[in-house]
């Protein structure tokens, strides 16, 4: 009996480790299906600012109004409002039998109430200003099919849910087919608990690190040579690039990243050279609009208001402008410092506004399944030979694009004069850790373990990674 179950672990192992994409779409439904309908609606990383700002667009509202004292929002059904701050208020309630029993409450009263509301009322979700309409394409789909089928309110957020994973999980299973070596890494990345969970909520999170890693995996499978640069693909790259360019400030340089593709891959180099130009120039152009718009929408606005916490834009530039040198130094140095620990841990175990903490033991064993990705991720003959410029770019983006976004945490998000950069989440990191393998790729006559079991402990931490969350939520 037991050489038999031996027997068949291989063949059933050995089938699916040649298969990272197949097991990445297998453990990615399962437990995304699981995180939709286990983790309570609108409870995800600020879904309850995020689901308005959808179903506004839903109704054709595509951009948020501007209401008084400097706040932005929109008219919302008098019931989707309700449902709204229901499960707002739901989240401000610790765990335990009250949590469990308002959940079944709501649950059941948004189960069965089919009419969003006739009349219409004004409500505040400012936060979400930054976002424009196509940032939420994903999770839009299922909200207008709920409307379409009049189907109960709660399954609003269900299936915007349900869509938003989709969509993510067909991207990240183009990428790890696609990226020439660190499938693994991609595996190990995408089946964080962090990473499934915003993509199983409403918000631009999923769909932001989904279209990156794709960009990412295409650019380096064109460097690799496992696949040609047709026009087709390099239509469909420069498209990628500028819808992530502009769907959150801060990530446009991940965009500019098909820039590194040398013209001698190219059969027409010239043809090459003009592409790579009119790439540059669109990405930079819509980023610049974007910044623009942005700016303009946020001036003299607070977007996450922090009781005692004073927060003036205009003073922090000003701060910013004036202690130069020092807050840039300091951006670098914070990382290294303690008051980064949970943004490591939020990297790979912390997830939803609600904020739980898998185990340390668990944190660290999701940690090693990352390594054990990277450290398996083969090199790439072009990048071998270009090691100190292909370093310099793709590090360039990773350090270029944390340091925007840590200065728009501290503009936005901080008080004045702060010596520490508030609200930054390990979760902002995810579109970018794959930049993180060129290390590995840059790297000659490394010595590559000759068993598979790495691939086998990459699955079996994703699992148990997955499930320790899965029972956490309650």
């Amino acid at each position: 009996m037991l050489f038999e179950f031996k027997n068949r672990y291989k063949i059933y192992y050995s089938w699916l480790a040649v298969r990272p994409a197949l097991v990445f779409l297998i453990l990615s439904l399962v437990f995304g299906s699981l995180f939709i309908f286990r983790l309570a609606p609108l409870s995800g990383t600020d879904e309850f600012t995020h689901f308005p700002h959808v179903y506004q667009i839903s109704e054709g509202t595509y951009w948020e109004q501007r209401l008084p004292q400097n706040q932005f929002g929109g008219s919302l059904p008098s019931n989707i409002n309700n449902m709204v701050n229901a499960y707002r208020n739901l989240t401000r309630i610790s765990a335990g039998p009250q949590y469990q029993q308002t959940e079944t409450q709501l649950n059941s009263l948004y189960n069965t109430l089919t009419q969003p509301g006739k009349t219409k009322v004004t409500a505040i979700f400012t936060s979400t200003v930054i976002y424009p309409p196509w940032a939420y394409t994903a999770s839009l789909l299922g909200v207008m099919l709920a409307k379409m089928l009049k189907l109960p309110l709660i399954w609003y957020v269900y299936l915007g849910r349900i869509t938003a994973l989709l969509v993510w999980i067909g991207l990240t299973y183009l990428a790890i087919s696609i990226i020439p070596t660190g499938k693994w890494f991609l595996v190990a990345l995408a089946l964080l608990p962090t990473s499934l969970t915003q993509a199983a909520t409403i918000s631009s999170d999923g769909m932001l690190s989904g279209l990156s890693w794709l960009l990412i995996a295409m650019v380096l499978a064109i460097l690799a040579r496992t696949i040609k640069p047709s026009w087709l693909k390099l239509i469909s790259i420069s498209l990628l690039s500028i819808y992530i360019a502009l769907i959150k400030d801060g990530y446009f340089l991940i965009g500019l990243l098909p820039i590194v593709i040398p013209s001698k891959l190219f059969i027409n180099q010239v043809l090459a050279k003009v592409w790579k130009l009119l790439t540059l120039a669109a990405v930079i152009i819509v980023s610049i609009l974007f910044t623009l718009r942005t700016v303009h929408a946020v001036k003299g606005v607070v977007l996450t208001p922090t009781i005692g916490m004073y927060m003036n834009s205009h003073q922090q530039i000003d701060y910013i402008l004036h202690h130069l040198i020092s807050f840039g130094l300091r951006v670098l140095i914070q990382p290294l410092t303690k008051t980064f620990d949970t943004t490591y841990l939020g990297i790979v175990g912390i997830m939803t506004n609600r904020l739980i903490y898998l185990s340390i033991l668990l944190i660290f064993s999701l940690y090693v399944g990352l390594y054990l990705g990277l450290k398996h991720t083969k090199p790439i003959a072009y990048l071998v030979e270009e090691r100190n410029k292909v370093l310099l770019v793709f590090l360039g983006i990773f350090i270029l694009t944390y340091g925007l976004l840590a200065t728009a945490f501290y503009i936005g998000n901080s008080a004045v004069g702060s010596t520490f950069v508030n609200g930054f989440y390990g979760r902002y990191f995810l579109p970018m850790m794959p930049l993180l393998m060129v290390i590995p790729m840059t790297l000659n006559h490394r010595a590559i373990a000759r068993t598979n079991h790495y691939k086998a402990a990459i699955i079996l931490i994703s699992i148990i990674g997955l499930t320790t969350t899965i029972f956490s939520l309650q």
